[in-house]
């Protein structure tokens, strides 16, 4: 697992394939999600308001946007251009392809956190291009209309999440006194 990630850093590609068709990389890939979505929501609440709520939301947002941009990728893959892949698959390359968000643990550095953040987001955007071109079988420019849909889903997703626990946390504040003075 840590060879692929490495590869996959490295911006070797070449790893996607070997993803697609190991099985056992289903739970390597959960666990290279779940690890990307922990550290993610670690750096940015280290600097946020209300860290607590700032961690709670990274995490959701970073394991249901995976299987959002999975199945979602699957099914724009399949529709608009026949790709050949499973949504196994897909779960497999995304969530290797999420392992740049790495950085994201170094959000609470001044000036640096955002740079590092937002670089790891870049790359994680082009692995993930990279992956479904290789997870379906498609040309890249097919794969970056999939990717492109994917990652609309998964703003909408990340907002209504923000949303939802934002509204939710401030309604709970309210009713508890936590946070008045």
């Amino acid at each position: 697992m840590i060879e692929r990630i490495m590869r996959i850093i490295q911006l070797d590609f070449s790893v996607f394939k070997e993803i697609e068709s190991d099985p056992n990389a289903t739970t390597e890939a959960a666990v290279v999600v779940a690890v990307a979505s922990v550290l993610s929501a670690i750096g940015s609440a280290a600097t946020a308001n209300r860290p607590v709520l700032t961690f709670l939301v990274g995490v959701i947002s970073g394991i249901l946007g995976w299987l959002v941009w999975s199945y979602v990728s699957y099914f724009i893959g399949q529709a608009m251009f026949k790709g050949k892949g499973t949504v196994e698959n897909m779960l497999r390359v995304i969530g290797y392809a999420n392992a740049p968000r790495f950085l994201g643990i170094l959000g609470f550095i001044p000036c640096l956190g955002a740079l590092a953040g937002l670089i790891g987001a870049i790359l994680a955007l082009v692995a993930g291009i990279m992956a479904i071109r290789e997870g379906l079988d498609l040309e890249t420019g097919q794969a970056i209309i999939v990717t492109l849909v994917g990652w609309v889903a998964l703003f909408i997703l990340s907002l209504f999440i923000s949303i939802v626990l934002g509204v939710g946390a401030a309604g709970i504040g309210l009713l508890t006194g936590v946070g008045t003075r």
